[in-house]
C-alpha cells in the first residue's frame, strides 16, 4: 500500500462529502435559480459538478496502487467541488439558520488544493524524475498555499458565526471575494504545472513517452481551449471589461469552451485503461471499458432528453414563446439536435462498441464461417495452413495460430509455414488428439488438466508453442492428419462454445484437404503407410522452431571457449585466437530471428550471449536459462510479458523469450558499459556516486513495485551501464510476478552466486563459496545478498529488494563484499543482521552516510525504510548533506 501525505489522505473524503451535498443543492435550488445570470446557465454547475467528480471518483478507487492515479484523481475532485459552492450557497443563503451544516461545507474550500494535487501528479507522471527538489519545493510551496487559503476561508466562516467585524477583511482570500486574491493563488500555480507537464512528458522513453503523448493531447483537447482564453481574459488589456460588459457573449464564450471537459469522463478512462497511462487495477478491466463506452452513447441520448424535461418543467407557466426565446435559444436547439441524432444512430453505435469489445462473438461467426467455405477450394496444406492461420487469426484475435498436418515421409507433424516446432505422429500427446472429438483446452498450470498426464517431452511442447487449444484434424478412418494449435485470445476472454463448433468444423473441411494431398503424394511415390521406414522414430534431439520443412534441423553452434566468439557448426577452428573450437549452448542462427555473436558472460541459471537481431536489427543480450520444466517455460513467459510492460529509465527492459532444444532463452537490452561486479573489482565509488547510484536504483524498484513485480536478486552484477554510463537494473523479467507481493509458496534452489552478467565474463567479484547452490531458501536470489527475514525462509516482500541495494549500496564504498566466507557462517551471519559497523570500517564517511545505512541494514525491518520511495527520500537527503 501506498504511502501517502497527509493532504492526499483528508482532501479527498472532505471533497467527496462537499460534492455530494453541493450536488443535493444543485438539484434543490435548480428550479429557483436556473435562467437567473444571462452570461452562466446554472446547469453548469450541476454538469460540470458530476463530470469532474466522477472522473475523480474512478481514478482514486482504481489507482489506489499508482500515485499518479490517485495525485490526478484528487484534482479533478478538488475540481468539482468548485463547481459545488455556487448551489451551496444559493441554498444555504436562503435559510441560514435551517442550512447550517451547507454554509460549513460552503467554508471548506477544498478547491484550494487543486494546484497541490496538479504538482504531485506532474512530479510522478510519467515517472519521477532524478532530481525531485524544483518539484518538490511547488508541491510543498502548494501545500502552503492551500493549506493557508482553506483555514483563511474557515476562520472567516467562524468568525462570521460571532459576529465578529474582522470576518469581512478576510473576504478578499474567498473563491469570490471582492479581489479573486484566491483563484489568482490557485490558477497561478496550476498554470505553472500545467505548463510544466508537456516538457516533462517529452523526456520520457519508449513506450512511456508515447502513453505519456497521448495523455497530454487528450488534457490539451480538452482545458486547452478553456484555459488559452483565460490568460487572454486576465493578461491582455481591454478584454476582461469588454467580456465582462457583455453577458450574452459571455454565456457563448463559457458554453463554447467548457464544451470540450464534457468528454472527460470516456477520455481519461481511455487514457487510463485502454492506453494504460496510469496504473489503474479495476476489477473486469474489458467489462468495465465496455460498460464505459454503452454508458457514454447511452448519455448521449439521455442527457440532452433529461435537459430539455428538467427545463420545461421548471417554466412550466411560461408560454411557449418564451420558452424558445433569448440566450436559451443556441443551447436549447444544441440539446435537441444532439438527443435526436444520438437517438437515430443509437442502435448502430451500440452494435459499433459490440463489435469492437466483443469482436468474437460479432464477427467471428461470420468470418469462420466463410472459411469453412472457402477451405473447399484450397489444393495444397501450405496455402490451407497460411489461410486458416490468417483468418482465425482475424476473427478471434489469437497470440498465435498454427496448423500443422501430418508428412507421411517423416511421420512427424509439420507447420508448412515454419512457425512451430514438428511433433512426433506417435507420441501420447498425438494419441491423445486422435481419440478426441472435440476441441481440448490446454491449461498446463491446472492440477486437474488431462495434459499433465503426457510425457514430459509433449508438455514441453505445448509450453513452447503457447497453445491454449488443440483442435484435432481427423481423416475419414479416425487417423490424425493434423491439428490446429491455437495460442490465447488478446482480449484475454476465454473460448467460447461457438467458437469451439465453427472451429470444429473448420478442421473436418480442413482434413478434407490434408487426406486429398495425402492420397495424391501416396501415389506419385507409390508408398504406402506401411513403408514409411521413419514413423515411429525418436524425433532429433535438437529440433528448433521454425526449422525448414524436410531439412536438416537447426545445427549447434561452435564456440571459443577463450574469447567467447560463436562460429558455424562447420568451424573447426576460432578465428581470432586459432582455439580449436567447443559445441556451444546456441545455434549459429535461430532462423528468422537471432544470430549469435559472442559469449558475454556465465553463471549459476545460465549464460549470456550477445547476438543480433535479424528482425529489428539491432544487437541484444540473449540469457539461456537452464532447462526448466513445461510449467515453469509458460511461467517465465507470462513474466517476461509483464516485464515489457515496465519502462523506466534506470531498467534493462526484457523484449521477449524464444525456445530453442527446449531452453528458454530470455531476449534483453544489451549494456555496454559493463556491471557494477566489473567496476568494483578496479575501483571503489565515491560517495556521491554510491548515493546517485541508490537514487537510481530505489527509484526503479519503486516502478517495479507498482507494477506489482519484485526482483529478488538485486547484486552488483544485475547493475549494468549503457555506453553514456546511465545504471540500469536488469534481470527483472524472470522475477515473480502476482497478486501479492508477498505471496511466494515455491521452494527454490539458491545460494548461487552472481548471475550471467548481460555484458562480460563473470568476474573474479563473485565468491567461490557462493558459486554452487548447496541450501534450499524459499526465495530466490542470491546468497549473500539475502534479507535475515529470507534467510530464515520468511516470504519475499519489498524489503527483500531494498535490503539487497542498501547491501550493495554499502559494497560500493567498501570495495569488496559484506558478506564473505563459507555459506554456513555467511548465513548465519546474514540470518541474526550482523553487518559491519559502519563508523568502523568506514570512519572517513560517518555521518549522514552512517544514518543511512544503519538504518538501511537494521536488525528490525521496522526501523528499515518501508517502500523504495521512502529509500530515495533518504537517499536524496543525503546527498544533499554530502560536500559538492
Amino acid at each position: 500500500m501506498l504511502k501517502l501525505s497527509l493532504p492526499a489522505r483528508l482532501v479527498p473524503p472532505l471533497a467527496a462529502v462537499k460534492l455530494t451535498l453541493g450536488l443535493v443543492a444543485f438539484c434543490a435550488t435548480y428550479a429557483s435559480f436556473a435562467g437567473r445570470d444571462p452570461a452562466f446557465a446554472y446547469a453548469n454547475y450541476g454538469l460540470f459538478a458530476t463530470v469532474f467528480g466522477a472522473t475523480g471518483a474512478l481514478l482514486l478507487l482504481g489507482g489506489r496502487e499508482d500515485r499518479r492515479a490517485l495525485a490526478l484523481g484528487g484534482f479533478f475532485l478538488a475540481i468539482a467541488t468548485s463547481w459545488s459552492d455556487r448551489p451551496l450557497r444559493n441554498l444555504w443563503q436562503e435559510d441560514p439558520a435551517g442550512y447550517g451544516l451547507l454554509a460549513l461545507a460552503d467554508a471548506l474550500e477544498v478547491s484550494a488544493f487543486i494546484p497541490y494535487f496538479i504538482w504531485v501528479f506532474v512530479r510522478e507522471f510519467p515517472s519521477p524524475p532524478p532530481d525531485r527538489r524544483p518539484y518538490q519545493l511547488m508541491i510543498h510551496l502548494s501545500a502552503i498555499g492551500g493549506l493557508a487559503l482553506f483555514a483563511v476561508n474557515l476562520l472567516a466562516f467562524v468568525l462570521q458565526l460571532l459576529n465578529v467585524p474582522q470576518a469581512k477583511a478576510l473576504a478578499v482570500f474567498a473563491p469570490e471575494g471582492e479581489r479573486e486574491y484566491f483563484y489568482d493563488v490557485v490558477d497561478l500555480l496550476t498554470a505553472v504545472a500545467l505548463l510544466v507537464l508537456p516538457w516533462k512528458a517529452r523526456q520520457a522513453q519508449g513506450p512511456e513517452r508515447r502513453r505519456a503523448l497521448v495523455f497530454q493531447q487528450l488534457l490539451a483537447l480538452m482545458f486547452g481551449p478553456a484555459f488559452g482564453f483565460l490568460v487572454i481574459y486576465l493578461v491582455v488589456p481591454g478584454v476582461k471589461p469588454f467580456v465582462d460588459a457583455q453577458p450574452h457573449l459571455r454565456y457563448r464564450i463559457s458554453l463554447v469552451l467548457l464544451a470540450p471537459t464534457l468528454a472527460m469522463p470516456a477520455a481519461i478512462p481511455y487514457a487510463v485503461l485502454v492506453q494504460r497511462v496510469l496504473d489503474v487495477r479495476l476489477i473486469a478491466r474489458r467489462a468495465l471499458q465496455y460498460l464505459l463506452a454503452r454508458s457514454a452513447v447511452t448519455a448521449l441520448v439521455a442527457v440532452p432528453t433529461v435537459a430539455l424535461a428538467l427545463y420545461v418543467a421548471a417554466h412550466s407557466k411560461d408560454s411557449v414563446a418564451h420558452l424558445f426565446s433569448g440566450p436559451r435559444v443556441p443551447l436549447l436547439i444544441a440539446a435537441i439536435l444532439t438527443g435526436a441524432a444520438a437517438l437515430h444512430y443509437r442502435k448502430p453505435l451500440l452494435e459499433a462498441i459490440d463489435r469492437r469489445f466483443f469482436r468474437e462473438q460479432y464477427d467471428a461467426r461470420h468470418i469462420l464461417s466463410l472459411l469453412v467455405e472457402r477451405i473447399r477450394s484450397i489444393r495444397d496444406s501450405a496455402s490451407l495452413a497460411d489461410l486458416v492461420s490468417r483468418e482465425i487469426d482475424l476473427a478471434l484475435h489469437l497470440e498465435r495460430a498454427s496448423l500443422l498436418r501430418l508428412d507421411p515421409n517423416t511421420g512427424f507433424l509439420v507447420d508448412p509455414r515454419n512457425r512451430t516446432r514438428r511433433l512426433d505422429s506417435s507420441s501420447s500427446l498425438a494419441l491423445t488428439l486422435s481419440n478426441a472429438s472435440a476441441p481440448l483446452e490446454v491449461d498446463l498450470e491446472s492440477p486437474h488438466s488431462p495434459f499433465l498426464k503426457l510425457p514430459e517431452k509433449d508438455r514441453r511442447w505445448l509450453a513452447e508453442g503457447g497453445f491454449r487449444l488443440l483442435v484435432p484434424i481427423l481423416a475419414r478412418d479416425g487417423s490424425l492428419l493434423g491439428l490446429l494449435g491455437l495460442g490465447e485470445k488478446k482480449s484475454g476472454l476465454p473460448f467460447l462454445r461457438e467458437d469451439r463448433l465453427l472451429l470444429h468444423a473448420i478442421a473436418s473441411n480442413a482434413a478434407w484437404v490434408l487426406e486429398l494431398e495425402r492420397e495424391q503424394a501416396l501415389a506419385s511415390t507409390g508408398s504406402s503407410h506401411s513403408s514409411h521406414p521413419s514413423r515411429g522414430l525418436v524425433e532429433p534431439d535438437d529440433p528448433t522452431p521454425r526449422e525448414p520443412l524436410l531439412t536438416l534441423p537447426t545445427e549447434v553452434a561452435k564456440e571459443c571457449l577463450k574469447c567467447g566468439a560463436i562460429h558455424p557448426a562447420y568451424t573447426v577452428f576460432c578465428g581470432n585466437c586459432s582455439k580449436k573450437l567447443e559445441p556451444s549452448l546456441v545455434p549459429y542462427v535461430l532462423p528468422g530471428k537471432l544470430r549469435f555473436e559472442r559469449r558475454l558472460g556465465t553463471g549459476g541459471m545460465g549464460v549470456v550471449y550477445c547476438a543480433f537481431d535479424l528482425a529489428l536489427g539491432r544487437r541484444a543480450a540473449i540469457k539461456t536459462l537452464r532447462h526448466v520444466s513445461p510449467a515453469d517455460v509458460l511461467r517465465l513467459l507470462n513474466e517476461a510479458r509483464t516485464a515489457a510492460l515496465v519502462s523506466h529509465p534506470h531498467l534493462a527492459p526484457v523484449y521477449s523469450m524464444e525456445t530453442w532444444q527446449e531452453t528458454p532463452l530470455l531476449i534483453m537490452e544489451l549494456l555496454e558499459g559493463g556491471t557494477l561486479a566489473q567496476r568494483l573489482l578496479r575501483e571503489k565509488l565515491s560517495p556521491r556516486e554510491t548515493v546517485d547510484l541508490g537514487i537510481a536504483m530505489a527509484d526503479a524498484l519503486a516502478q517495479l513495485h507498482a507494477a506489482r513485480i519484485l526482483h529478488r536478486d538485486v547484486k552488483p552484477s544485475n547493475i549494468g551501464y549503457t555506453r553514456d554510463r546511465v545504471p540500469k537494473l536488469m534481470d527483472f523479467g524472470i522475477a515473480r510476478v502476482g497478486n501479492g507481493l508477498d505471496a511466494e509458496d515455491d521452494e527454490i534452489l539458491d545460494g548461487e552466486e552472481d548471475d550471467a552478467s548481460a555484458l562480460a565474463p563473470l568476474s573474479p567479484w563473485s565468491h567461490e563459496d557462493e558459486s554452487a547452490p548447496t541450501v534450499r531458501f524459499r526465495f530466490a536470489g542470491t546468497l549473500s545478498y539475502l534479507s535475515p527475514e529470507a534467510a530464515r525462509g520468511e516470504p519475499a516482500n519489498q524489503g527483500s529488494d531494498l535490503w539487497g541495494l542498501g547491501i550493495v549500496l554499502y559494497e560500493c564504498l567498501l570495495g569488496k563484499k559484506v558478506f564473505a566466507g563459507p555459506q554456513q557462517q555467511v548465513l548465519a551471519r546474514i540470518r541474526s543482521g550482523l553487518v559491519p559497523d559502519f563508523s568502523q570500517v568506514l570512519p572517513e564517511y560517518e555521518g549522514a552516510l552512517g544514518d543511512f545505512f544503519r538504518s538501511a541494514l537494521h536488525r528490525s525491518p521496522a526501523r528499515r525504510p518501508a517502500t523504495a520511495d521512502e529509500m530515495r527520500r533518504r537517499l536524496e537527503e543525503v546527498r544533499d548533506s554530502l560536500p559538492v
